[in-house]
């Protein structure tokens, strides 16, 4: 059975022409959706009852039962994820919108147009301030909905307050696939002024997702969303101009889509099969991203905890669908195709590795994935389950799977060799939330910085070395705007150096770069001598740094303290690679031979 659409008009006559239906189709079919046919839709008028005085009915009873709402709520942050990821952020919306003005500015403005009576807007007035309209509207409202089944409810200006209101007095078997509010006045604080109850707890258990589309010149919105009062709102706003009317709203494409991909489902447009024949392996971007997702998936398995284990789950589904979108933008502007692989990523299953990966192009990639927060944004406390999740990988890659307790190993002894009293707070940066988190973005940040020639470590050292002088440093302050579709790249990030970075970036950046080194010297594979001469680089700079504030600042200097901690990480792990061995072959001490006789003399 398909959802059926329920439109809660605004303020006037209540259109009963079906106005909103013919703009809504026109907006649908702009978008590639089928238009609607009245009987798909539902639309109660209740004009007559906002211009009547003396109404007298209760409010109905709260029929949503609160219940597990942790995990309720969980679930509904994945879906509104990917609602958001639906429309995106329109590009038009313009410079010029009412939040610009202070709210000490705007409120008095906005209430005298309602107080004026311009627009009908004191009928949203009336509705929040009388108790007895309240309830008489949302009867009529109830009467005309199903006993049971999907809705998706839409909610135009006042009817988007009533919409709201709504929510917790639904018929037990009735459930919002999508709420969707439009040109909505209800963040504005005199909706709440004289009301003790709108919706004071959201039923997560009942709505999908709830998307709020306003426009920043719209004088009834304020140009504002309704994040701030409903946590439960996802704002967004859409170039509307100063139009307030439905058919504005409905006509843009955000709106449209979001309605139609609802009761529709998708277009489809990116979801064609090629056939085997024309498959063809995935870009770097593609592959180290599937690379980082198959390991989350070993993580989320490996984490020993149920509650936390689902948490991750839904984190890493969330995830994984802005990876797929953020390939699908990237390739696109490059004029490349997406594999099958990554088309499927939608699903949530653990992505299939579609190339063979050698154990010398894999050492980098798997120190990056087990110290990195694999789900960032969300924070999970994983415990050791990324570095269980080490030797899982490597079987899946079919190599040996103590190559995965090599890995772990080394990381394990650079971490060692971290330790001590020195004031540094080692657990903290080391350990912190979602295991050993130390990348703002991990590897899915830097799949789409990944040089288009290269894998392995070539496409990790080289993915890094592209955010400029700072290296690793210089690019953490960008990685986190990477996995996101469209995202800016963070000016001047580039010229961050070892001295002028957070502990947290440097520990980050050394960690990775040494582990990785010593990794290597435990799989009896290609050497690399480029992590001494990082970490040598990084120690000058720091001590030159040092040098020249030393002479003029306190002697109790938080910036000195800072650079005096990083010169000291620096100097532990450049004796941890001479205790090793790791340092360039030119360098290692050669066996003096005996002085031939008489060559003095």
């Amino acid at each position: 059975m398909f959802a059926k659409l329920v439109f809660l008009h605004g303020v006037g006559d209540g259109d009963p022409r079906g106005q909103w239906l013919t703009d809504l189709n026109h907006g649908l079919e702009s978008a590639g959706y089928k238009g609607l046919a009245r009987s798909e839709t539902i639309a109660p008028r209740y004009s007559d009852l906002l211009s009547t005085d003396g109404v007298r009915a209760s409010v109905p009873a709260r029929t949503y039962k609160p219940s597990n709402e942790d995990d309720r709520r969980r679930k509904y942050e994945f879906q509104q994820a990917n609602a958001a990821r639906l429309i995106g952020t329109d590009p038009d919306i313009g410079r010029f919108g009412f939040d610009d003005l202070p709210a000490v500015v705007l409120g008095p403005g906005q209430e005298a147009v309602i107080t004026a009576g311009i627009l009908q807007l004191h009928q949203v007035r009336r509705y929040i301030e009388n108790e007895n309209l309240r309830g008489a509207i949302l009867r009529r409202v109830l009467e005309h909905l199903p006993a049971s089944g999907e809705i998706v409810l839409v909610g135009h200006s006042l009817g988007s307050v009533v919409a709201v209101d709504l929510l917790d007095h639904l018929p037990v078997g009735v459930t919002v696939k999508r709420f969707i509010t439009i040109g909505s006045p209800a963040g504005s604080s005199f909706i709440h002024e004289n009301s003790e109850r709108l919706l004071k707890k959201f039923p997560y258990g009942i709505v999908g997702d709830w998307s709020n589309l306003y426009g920043r010149a719209d004088i009834v919105t304020a140009g504002r969303g309704l994040g701030s009062t409903f946590p439960a709102a996802a704002d967004h706003p859409i170039a509307v101009g100063p139009r307030h009317a439905a058919k504005a709203y409905f006509e843009h494409p955000s709106v449209a889509i979001l309605i139609g991909e609802a009761l529709q489902g998708s277009l489809g447009t990116d979801l064609a099969v090629r056939s085997v024949a024309l498959e063809v392996i995935g870009s770097v971007p593609e592959q180290t991203a599937l690379f980082a997702l198959a390991f989350a998936h070993h993580v989320r398995r490996r984490i020993k905890d149920k509650a936390v284990a689902g948490r991750y789950e839904l984190a890493l589904q969330t995830v994984q669908l802005e990876m797929a979108e953020s390939l699908r933008l990237l390739l696109a502007n490059e004029g490349r195709p997406l594999s099958g692989a990554v088309r499927s990523l939608s699903n949530g299953a653990p992505p299939t590795l579609i190339r063979a990966w050698s154990i010398d192009e894999v050492v980098e990639v798997l120190v990056l994935c087990a110290l990195s927060n694999l789900v960032q944004p969300y924070d999970v406390s994983t415990g050791d389950a990324p570095m269980d999740a080490l030797r899982d990988m490597a079987t899946e890659l079919h190599i040996q799977p103590e190559s995965g307790d090599r890995i772990r190993q080394a990381i394990t002894e650079v971490k060692g060799c971290l330790g001590g009293s020195t004031g540094v707070p080692w657990s903290r940066i080391l350990i912190g939330v979602g295991g050993v988190a130390l990348l703002a973005a991990g590897p899915l940040g830097v799949a789409l910085a990944a040089p288009a020639t290269a894998y392995g470590a070539a496409a990790v050292t080289g993915a890094l070395a592209a955010f400029g002088p700072g290296g690793m440093i210089g690019g953490l302050a960008m990685l986190s705007g990477l996995t996101s579709a469209g995202a800016a790249v963070a000016a001047g990030a580039a010229t961050v150096t070892a001295a002028n970075a957070s502990v947290d970036e440097l520990v980050a950046d050394v960690v990775i770069r040494v582990s990785s080194a010593r990794a290597r010297q435990l799989l009896d594979v290609t050497p690399d001598a480029g992590a001494w001469y990082y970490l040598v680089g990084a120690e000058t700079d720091v001590a030159a740094e040092l040098n020249r504030l030393t002479p003029l600042s306190d002697p109790k200097s938080p910036r000195i303290a800072d650079l005096e901690r990083k010169r000291e990480i620096l100097r532990r792990l450049l004796t941890f690679m001479l205790d090793h061995g790791l340092q360039p072959a030119e360098l290692l001490p050669a066996e003096q031979e005996p002085a031939e006789a008489g060559a003095f003399e």
